[in-house]
């Protein structure tokens, strides 16, 4: 299926339309690619599930046998998350190859872009974590007040209710901020810049839409959650026609925890097609933010041209 960008904004229900047009045009080409990050993910769902204490361990060595296995998960999960952020470059750079009408890179190629892009994508992330506590932590503090001159005698009401308002007015402005910087990964694919300027280029591009970005966005997750959902209940099902059945788990630990390792790694298999759908969904808001914005400049310059 050929795809062609839209040459002009569309409503809600059109972006909705282009981002599915655009994920159906290039999962041929993403498929592989999403794979990679899926077959990271389900090697790590047997390492990250627990194992039965063996009858009469000492349980200081069942204890440092969950430790040791916590730190292999936290390094799997770190090692499973860079290799996520090099697979959505791949994916990025083929669907904006696609976006554009050019000829798709192939799977080595749009590896290599995701690889060399690392370094700035990490610093993206950096750098959001930065701003996420830079507004995170006087808040901290400023409820920690609250809390100690709770304990001190203050009117335990009145602080209650301020520390309640505080929180939910702190989650509200943070995801203005998540969404205001969603777009940095397409933005740094799309107009090849670094993890800064990404950043402040999503921020531009956010401005006066929020709304309808949060409710595309909004819509978005949802197919994708119900989506996600589907496919897991198939997963569980094909485990269970398999033969490894509850009411045995119930009786059996072991198989129980060997039914959730398969049950989770079958379960990862859906993110095949979650992960091309988030990259595809991405791309297809910024694409449409950008067409409003440089319509936006273009009358901009055309009422000062006319005004002159």
């Amino acid at each position: 299926m050929q795809y062609v960008a839209p040459s002009s904004p569309l409503s809600i229900g059109g972006v909705l339309d282009s981002w599915i047009r655009l994920f159906r045009a290039s999962f041929s080409r993403c498929w592989a690619l999403a794979l990679i990050a899926v077959a990271g993910s389900a090697v790590m769902q047997f390492f990250i599930t627990p194992p039965l204490p063996v009858p009469g361990q000492n349980p200081l060595q069942a204890l440092q046998q969950i430790f040791a296995l916590m730190r292999v998960a936290g390094l799997l999960m770190i090692v499973s998350w860079l290799i996520t952020l090099v697979v959505n470059g791949a994916l990025l750079t083929q669907q904006v190859a696609i976006m554009r009408g050019e000829t798709s890179p192939s799977i080595s190629a749009a590896l290599g872009a995701g690889v060399r892009r690392l370094p700035q994508m990490l610093l993206a992330a950096v750098l959001m974590t930065l701003i996420v506590a830079a507004v995170c932590l006087p808040v901290g503090v400023g409820v920690g007040v609250i809390i100690a001159l709770r304990h001190a005698g203050q009117d335990p009401v009145a602080l209650t209710f301020v520390v309640v308002v505080v929180g939910l007015a702190l989650a509200a402005f943070l995801f203005y901020l998540v969404v205001r910087l969603e777009f940095w990964l397409p933005a740094m694919f799309v107009e090849d810049c670094g993890g800064a300027a990404a950043l402040g280029h999503s921020w531009r591009l956010v401005k006066g839409h929020w709304w309808r970005v949060t409710m595309i966005s909004f819509v978005a997750v949802i197919i994708m959650a119900i989506l996600n959902m589907a496919l897991t209940w198939i997963a569980g099902s094909v485990v269970a026609l398999a033969g490894i059945h509850a009411m045995d788990a119930l009786a059996n630990p072991a198989q129980f925890i060997h039914r959730m390792r398969i049950v989770g790694a079958l379960a990862a298999l859906g993110n095949v097609v979650i992960i091309p759908l988030l990259t595809a969904v991405a791309l297809a808001i910024y694409h449409d933010l950008k067409l409003r914005r440089e319509g936006g400049d273009l009358a901009a310059r055309a009422e000062a041209l006319s005004g002159t």
